[in-house]
């Protein structure tokens, strides 16, 4: 018996041959795992190593470019330049520019290019915003600028939807009167605000005016549309002392924008209708 724990040498077949075994196949696995673990750091590498493709157009050149491609979408040409760049421009001015493929443009022809785009872009915007209601010209031209249309594109948009009479301000601003007046009483001080703010002019918003109250004087039919509100509301108000009616009316004339000078006549005719009503009772 060997007490030292030693194992003896054998020359041939012993009873380790399960251990053997086992050894074995934990250097199998651990062999494949660092192969695994090799191909891991490799595809790491390879991936390191791959230029990037970025969705986003490569920066303008200052210089001459190529046109890449040119592909057609209807009545559309989509011109495609070597640095990324893509412009949509009508496809009979692309014939009249000559474009196609492999041709260099200079920066003066990107230019065109570009405005030709801008322009299209602003066109399709009006259009989608005409669609929803009708809009002033001052209207169109600022959110045509806020979505990013150059100055001299969106004035050509406006200026040639007006010569069309798809824009016309007179028309808009009888429009928006006539929309206002049938919803709810509105003073003439709230109804040139609101024009003015859509950029129409004033003479225009004066000659809508007058035209929708016919042979009727503006301020007299507004002092009529105050009046008819006021007494509608004075039903609401019939338990307030005189006072506070006064004051809740003000307050109610005001905010729909009725002259001041419309709301004191207007107070004056229900104080002295209410009086003449009391003395008959």
């Amino acid at each position: 018996m060997n007490w030292a724990g030693e194992v003896p040498a054998a020359d041939g077949p012993t009873n380790a041959g399960p251990r053997a075994d086992s050894a074995a196949r934990k250097h199998e696995i651990s062999a494949g795992k660092d192969k695994i673990e090799a191909g891991s750091r490799a595809r790491r590498g390879f991936l390191r190593s791959r230029p990037r493709v970025s969705s986003e157009p490569a920066a303008a050149s200052a210089g001459p470019v190529r046109v890449a491609g040119i592909r057609a979408v209807g009545e559309i040409r989509i011109v495609t330049l070597d640095d990324g760049r893509q412009f949509r421009i009508d496809a009979e001015r692309a014939a009249r520019l000559a474009l196609e493929p492999h041709l260099v443009l200079d920066p003066q022809g990107v230019a065109a290019l570009e405005a030709d785009d801008m322009y299209r872009r602003g066109r399709e915007a009006a259009a989608r915003m005409l669609a929803v209601r009708p809009r002033s010209t001052g209207e169109v031209h600022e959110r045509l600028r806020r979505a990013g249309v150059p100055a001299e594109s969106a004035a050509r948009v406006v200026g040639e939807l007006a010569a069309s009479g798809y824009l016309d301000d007179l028309e808009f601003a009888r429009m928006w009167i006539r929309g206002r007046l049938a919803t709810r009483a509105s003073g003439l001080l709230r109804l040139r605000s609101e024009l003015r703010e859509k950029g129409v002019a004033n003479s225009l918003i004066e000659q809508a005016i007058h035209d929708l109250h016919g042979e009727e004087d503006p301020s007299a039919a507004e002092e009529r549309r105050a009046l008819e509100l006021v007494e509608r509301r004075l039903r609401a108000y019939a338990r307030l002392a005189w006072d506070a009616k006064v004051r809740r009316l003000a307050g109610l004339l005001q905010r729909r924008g009725f002259a001041a000078h419309t709301i004191a006549r207007v107070l004056r005719t229900v104080e002295r209708r209410s009086h003449v009503g009391t003395t008959d009772a």
